[in-house]
């Protein structure tokens, strides 16, 4: 699968490479934790907590904001405050 296909248009084209690179990082280590959690962690907490981690620690780009935000909704959650 061409990975351009998996981001928001506003990554494809207009995010910075690191952006990218870092949310496909992201998408990595979620399978990773869904893989060896074992029923233990959900998609939607892993999400909860990359957003509220990123944001605490002061590495949120707008873009990345997008993108989580993005993601969140299209699980079905609404944005952390």
């Amino acid at each position: 699968m061409d990975e351009g296909t998996r981001l928001p248009s506003y990554l494809r084209g207009g995010g910075s490479l690191r952006d990218r690179d870092v949310m496909n990082l992201l998408d990595q280590i979620e399978l990773y934790v869904l893989q060896t959690g074992e029923g233990k962690a959900s998609q939607e907490g892993y999400w909860v907590f990359v957003y509220n981690s990123m944001k605490s620690g002061l590495l949120m780009t707008k873009a990345m904001e997008k993108h989580l935000c993005y993601k969140l909704r299209g699980l079905g959650l609404e944005i952390p405050l």
